[in-house]
């Protein structure tokens, strides 16, 4: 027997037959062409071209109305470089200097651009590396006619060094029932993660090794929270137990759905509010389905990244009324937390070349940007106040460090609306407005924030990096990012105190806030405000159905204080947890 962790993207439990893919070694053949078959080599190339892009239509046509229309823009991305004319024009130029075959040619330049866009710490450009990649493998398959045997992943959990998105699009066309993932290849936001949570197959990312190591027998993949992995050779007793286990989470999967329309209270009698997180237009158009009260963040970057330009304050505006006009029909307090724009180094747009950073993480990103390009910030700030009058509408500011930064923007924010007013336009005359608590330089300022702010949010995954000092796009250091770090917790626990003695609305946005042991351990904090995915909402709310909250405060809290590394910190909530659940399951 052998646990393997990795990073749970899509929930779930799977027992079954692994199918190990290696990378394929097809022979790819290097030989020199005379200058007259030039043109043949580029027919060659042409029909390539024009069947890989008939296949990705193919696949778009016959998924519409089965997949979300967002998530079938991916096959937009793919036809898009199809179509790349720096792309075509850089295998048209090789092929007429080296005069080799096309397939080499363009294995070449497909390397060439995915290593350049793999170095970038961007995960944006990361993920365009695997698009190219995924594209060029497309070509040279159709070069050398490659047929793909997808009958042999039925019913099996896939292990592979990395999956291509166009993979798993035809795998679900065609209808094969992939039972779970298990990858070297990471990236909680990339295409494949983005397929799996849509598909509703468990993933484990980021196992190291995994090509490298034999897997013949049946394997049992939990990516649950807490500790996600994948069990080789499992024994007897271990199958059985994780079979009871999986008709628990089916049965759990059951019962949320009946929670739809019941408030969050504690046994106690606190209502803690439960709001969603939208960071694109596929959490947009869901959220309606979902059970949250209200949008806690909206992530505003992802119409700037998907734009050609920087986008107008009427485009902004429509966007958020659309925004709006979904968070009405909820059932909950119906608030809109609009955070401005959030780029940096690391989160590029693609028509805005930052410069280049050593550590983007710590550089010139949120509103150090924002504030360096005021016309830019201005037109956001104009199309948020048009939009928030007399609506349930807030904005946020991301990456405050200073009373400098809050102070300037309360500056800029009283001159836009001067500016709204000359011109006769209608504007919300008050809006409150929150500042994300990120950087610890914030966190110890709770205080003296409270003088120009209405509420706080934490990020927790940056405050977390920061604290502990380690870039949270590391695999290196990926076992000191743990927001269960006592030093994290410690940092939480004091801006949690300090907001309420201040009365002020604390919440949490970040991935804590969708782990149900870290909202045991926040709510012993007093923090009663949580936004997440809204796939995450239900478990959530289930968790919370079990717990006092004042227990937690006075018996809880000062045990996770006091623990000395983070693995205390986790075996005290697990143990929690199990007693709660089975306090509730008598009751």
């Amino acid at each position: 027997m052998e646990k393997i962790m990795g990073k749970a993207i899509f929930e779930g439990i799977v027992i079954g037959e692994p199918y190990l893919r290696r990378k394929k070694q097809t022979a790819l053949e290097e030989y020199k062409i005379e200058p007259h078959m030039l043109e043949d080599e580029m027919k060659r190339f042409e029909v390539a071209l024009k069947d890989a892009k008939q296949e990705l239509k193919f696949l778009k046509s016959s998924l519409k109305g089965k997949v979300k229309s967002n998530d079938l823009k991916i096959l937009n991305v793919h036809l898009m470089i199809l179509d790349d004319p720096v792309l075509l024009s850089e295998i048209g130029k090789r092929l007429k200097n080296e005069l080799v075959n096309i397939e080499k040619v363009v294995a070449d330049v497909v390397e060439f651009y995915v290593d350049m866009f793999k170095d970038m710490k961007d995960p944006v450009y990361r993920q365009r590396a695997i698009d190219i990649q995924d594209v060029g493998e497309k070509i040279i398959g159709q070069l050398m006619v490659e047929d793909c045997e997808l009958h042999e992943l039925d019913n099996k959990i896939l292990v592979t060094k990395e999956i291509l998105p166009s993979e798993l699009f035809k795998m679900h066309h065609n209808k094969i029932n992939l039972l779970g993932i298990v990858t070297e290849y990471s990236g909680a936001t990339s295409h494949v993660a983005i397929l799996a949570k849509t598909f509703g197959i468990p993933t484990l990312m980021e196992v190291k090794n995994v090509s490298q190591m034999e897997w013949e027998n049946e394997i049992i993949l939990d990516t649950r929270k807490g500790e996600p992995c994948v069990i080789k050779d499992p024994t007897d007793e271990q199958i059985i137990e994780y079979k009871k286990e999986k008709v628990k989470l089916e049965v759990i999967g059951e019962e949320n759905k009946k929670l739809k329309g019941l408030p969050a209270i504690t046994i106690d009698g606190i209502e803690i509010v439960l709001n969603a997180n939208i960071g694109g237009i596929t959490d947009l158009l869901s959220l309606n389905d979902s059970m949250a009260g209200g949008v806690g963040l909206l992530r505003t970057e992802f119409l700037y990244m998907e734009s050609k330009f920087f986008p107008t304050e009427q485009q902004q505006i429509e966007l958020y009324e659309k925004a709006y006009k979904k968070v009405e029909k909820l059932e909950g307090e119906r608030e809109l937390i609009i955070r401005t724009l959030d780029i940096g180094a690391d989160k590029q747009l693609p028509y805005y070349e930052m410069p280049f950073e050593v550590n983007p993480f710590l550089g010139f990103r949120g509103v150090r940007f924002t504030l360096a390009h005021e016309n830019i910030f201005r037109t956001q700030l104009r199309a948020i106040l048009r939009v928030a009058k007399g609506r349930r509408i807030k904005v946020m500011f991301p990456m405050i460090s200073n009373l400098k930064e809050i102070i300037q923007i309360k500056k800029i924010l009283a001159s836009v609306k001067t500016e709204l007013d000359e011109e006769g336009l209608e504007y919300a005359g008050y809006i409150e407005t929150g500042v994300m608590i990120e950087v610890p330089s914030t966190a110890f300022l709770i205080d003296k924030f409270s003088e120009y702010v209405d509420f706080f949010s934490l990020g927790t995954n940056d405050l977390t990096q920061y604290v502990m000092a380690a870039d949270r796009l590391s695999a290196d250091v990926a076992y000191l990012n743990d927001y269960f770090e006592p030093a994290v917790l410690r940092t939480i626990n004091y801006i949690a105190e300090e907001a309420i003695k201040q009365k002020k609305k604390i919440s949490v946005c970040g991935e804590m806030a969708s782990d149900p042991m870290a909202i045991v351990a926040l709510m012993s904090f007093g923090i009663d405000r949580f936004s997440m995915l809204s796939t995450y909402i239900p478990m959530a709310k289930r968790t919370i159905l079990r717990l006092n909250k004042s227990v937690l405060q006075s018996e809880l809290k000062p045990k996770l204080l006091d623990c000395n590394n983070a693995e205390e910190v986790k075996e005290i909530l697990k143990e929690y947890i199990e007693v709660i659940t089975v306090e509730n399951d008598r009751s």
